[in-house]
């Protein structure tokens, strides 16, 4: 049979419906959208899960020492990939103590200039972070002055410090950014994604030749769990076999769009069509009613994946859709080898 001869029957039979072309496409597309809709979810459902562990601060790692940390190399640690910020802290015995709230002073400490990212602050100026509890306390919700007996003590910004698990104690305070060289108790590390390196960076942030007194490394905020593995969390994802399902959902409309048509088919090889040609034929039909679903299933995968805000789950989740095509045409491979000629009786009394 020769190769416009395959392409005209091919044609035929779509044009005229005989493949069931739109059928199928519609099939396609609804066993796409189902699956690639669940991996989309499962991965947003997982991103959510990473970006609310920064959120809460269990990201934050810090090392005890007090009197023996270098602020210096502590902020240095920002540089290194996979550390998001960092910085160093001390406490100190200054309180602040507002005119308005003279029998509640505020507790300051000193910190390198690397914690105001740690903190998520945005200073504007010079002057003292305060915490949620003391902003409101004062009534200031960014810069401004506290009024006290002394002096006025300048407010360059705020910081968020919620209470959900994390340490206690820097929500009703204030922070003051220095530059000193002094030693410092405590670093403060914010690594992403991984934290294995984290206690082997903070270990060299300290200097005693005291081996009685050891620092201590704690997480800020360990309600979520000491650490997040993010691509094993990806990995083990219940959606993770939705490419196979996909693949057997292609197979099932492939086998499906041969087999409703196994009378003619097998007519065909009565008449004279060689094996090959058939297989030809249902190759191109495949490919017709495959690529009016791919059409269809990119547009509502960018669709739900804006939807949700997660741009990035986009390639993922399309590359859960593809074995659907290509099971769609091992399917009708399959169809067509099981077809027989001398079958044709019975495709007759069963049609």
């Amino acid at each position: 049979m020769r190769v416009d001869a395959i392409l005209r029957e091919a044609w035929r039979n779509i044009s005229t419906g005989t493949a069931r072309t739109r059928g199928l496409a519609l099939s396609a597309v609804v066993v796409v959208a189902l699956v690639v809709a669940s991996d989309i979810f499962s991965i947003h459902q997982l991103l959510e899960r990473g970006r609310e562990y920064r959120r809460s601060g269990a990201s934050v790692s810090i090392l005890t020492a007090e009197g023996r940390v270098d602020g210096t190399r502590c902020d240095r640690l920002s540089e290194i990939p996979g550390v998001r910020a960092s910085g160093a802290l001390r406490t100190t015995t200054v309180k602040v103590k507002p005119n308005v709230l003279p029998r509640a002073p505020i507790p300051v400490s000193d910190a390198s200039p690397g914690f105001v990212d740690v903190v998520g602050a945005n200073p504007i100026g010079a002057g003292v972070l305060l915490g949620p509890e003391a902003s409101v306390a004062l009534g200031l919700d960014s810069q401004g002055l506290i009024a006290t007996p002394s002096t006025n003590v300048r407010v360059a910004g705020t910081y968020a410090y919620p209470d959900d698990g994390r340490r206690p104690g820097y929500s009703y305070a204030a922070i003051a950014i220095t530059n000193s060289t002094e030693p410092f108790d405590e670093c403060w590390i914010d690594t992403w994604p991984a934290k294995d390196m984290t206690t082997a960076l903070l270990s060299t942030m300290y200097v005693s030749s005291d081996i009685s007194r050891q620092p201590t490394i704690s997480q800020l905020n360990p309600v979520h769990g000491e650490s997040f593995d993010g691509n094993a969390q990806f990995q083990q994802r219940i959606t993770r076999f939705a490419g196979a399902c996909a693949a057997i959902g292609g197979v099932a409309l492939g086998l499906i769009s041969v087999r409703t048509r196994r009378l003619p088919l097998a007519s065909a090889l009565h008449a004279g069509v060689p094996q090959g040609a058939l297989l030809a034929i249902t190759t191109l039909e495949t490919l017709a009613w495959t690529a009016v679903s791919a059409t269809l299933v990119v547009p509502i995968t960018i669709l739900i994946s804006e939807t949700l805000g997660e741009g990035t789950t986009l390639v993922p989740s399309l590359s859960a859709a593809f074995p659907l095509w290509i099971g769609a045409f091992a399917g009708a491979w399959l169809g067509v080898a099981t077809i027989r000629e001398h079958h044709l009786f019975n495709y007759f009394k069963t049609r």
